[in-house]
């Protein structure tokens, strides 16, 4: 994707797209999941090629596990593939309808947004979930991976041409960006013409850039990490099980636990175990950090004396990703998921669910933490918006 040709040729495509059946859509999902398969060697060739950069420039481990797709990860993204091809996108769905005065019939129906571009950091499974889920909502998508994953990004486009080869697609429905160049990025950002909605996901610097440089709606989460309350009505014997599995099944992960909330009716019974457990897995505590997202074997302890301090401090530090309650009381439970802002909130469950695969979407095309349409893992129906379709009988304005 390198001109003002590309730009008009995707919008065009952006029409043409929608008139596709699910059909049509599942066979070339169809195509690219044995794509992937056939290339799998491929795949992981290059990806080591990435993480031998990687680990010259001596990028963090975080980074390097987000960057990293072994034949697991493969394995997991032709799943996810296959778990798109399985939901319905849902387009034409009649979200509202109702009838007027003298038979005026007014349609609310489930569209495509159009064309998205998408600007993202290390995880180069990204490039094939975004394709799979825009291409099932009926959207055309303007890829931008990041450099660090280059080599990988580049074997997965190959697959996605192909699949849509096989299929009998257009190829115009999913473009590429090469270009590292900032100001070019920049430049495509103000084409409010050609693009509908800007995706990103990545640091807090690259989406905030985004953010500013943009003339289009943008749908991000710049930053994660979970904090737990534990109140004093928790059921201690999950405690350790929701906790540990928050903090250490992916500590690199923007839904891993940051910081332990705990009433401090708790204190002598619960804390010690608690600093016990984290001994045992080698995660260190650190002091009076609450802003930091660890990324890491690493969290913070704070001591409230309430669950309104505990509110209030939540408030304050989060990023609106997940955050998460172990209680038992249910106006404490009530208190908690009313007053907490947050894109989705974990009841006596880790935080490490808030996945849209784990929510049954198939996949994401990432996690919104704003207000716009979308809050949470985005994925098909977040894909989509309405128009209105107005039957009239000779009906004229009076």
């Amino acid at each position: 994707m390198k001109t003002r040709t590309d730009l008009i040729k995707i919008k065009k495509a952006s029409l043409e797209l929608p008139r596709l059946t699910d059909k049509d859509k599942n066979t070339f999902l169809d195509c690219l999941a044995q794509v992937l398969i056939d290339n799998k060697k491929r795949i992981q060739i290059a990806n080591c090629k990435d993480i031998e950069v990687a680990n010259k420039k001596k990028l963090s481990q975080a980074f390097i596990q987000r960057l990293t797709l072994d034949e697991h990860g493969v394995d997991m993204m032709v799943g996810k593939v296959k778990e798109v091809q399985k939901l319905k996108s849902g387009l034409g769905e009649i979200i509202e309808n109702k009838v007027v005065e003298k038979e005026l019939i007014l349609q609310k129906v489930r569209v495509p947004i159009g064309v998205i571009a998408v600007i993202y950091e290390a995880r180069p499974e990204v490039t094939i979930e975004v394709a799979s889920l825009c291409i099932k909502s009926g959207n055309c998508v303007i890829l931008k991976g990041g450099s660090d994953a280059w080599q990988t990004n580049m074997v997965l486009f190959e697959c996605i041409k192909k699949a849509l080869e096989q299929s009998q697609l257009s190829s115009d429905f999913v473009q590429f960006i090469t270009s590292t160049n900032r100001k070019y990025i920049h430049s495509l950002l103000k084409e409010n013409t050609f693009i509908d909605l800007v995706i990103a996901r990545g640091s807090y610097a690259m989406v905030k850039s985004v953010q500013d440089h943009s003339r289009i709606p943008v749908l991000a989460h710049s930053a994660g990490g979970a904090r737990f309350y534990i109140d004093k009505s928790a059921d201690i014997s999950i405690v350790k099980k929701i906790l540990i599995n928050a903090k250490i099944t992916k500590p690199s992960a923007c839904n891993s636990l940051d910081t332990i909330v705990i009433h401090r009716a708790l204190v002598d019974t619960l804390l010690p175990d608690i600093r016990e457990w984290l001994q045992e897995k080698n995660i260190k505590i650190v002091k009076n950090d609450w802003e930091t997202e660890f990324l890491s074997l690493k969290l913070s302890i704070k001591i409230v004396d309430n669950i309104d301090e505990a509110i209030q401090f939540i408030n304050i530090y989060s990023k609106k990703h997940s955050e998460g309650i172990i209680a038992t009381d249910a106006k404490a439970i009530e208190q908690f998921t009313t007053s907490v802002d947050a894109a989705a909130l974990f009841v006596n469950c880790s935080s490490r669910l808030h996945d849209g695969y784990v929510f049954g979407l198939g996949s994401e095309m990432g996690i919104a933490t704003g207000r716009l349409h979308a809050r949470g893992p985005v994925g098909l129906k977040e894909l989509t918006i309405y128009k209105w379709i107005v039957y009239g009988k000779d009906h004229i304005r009076e």
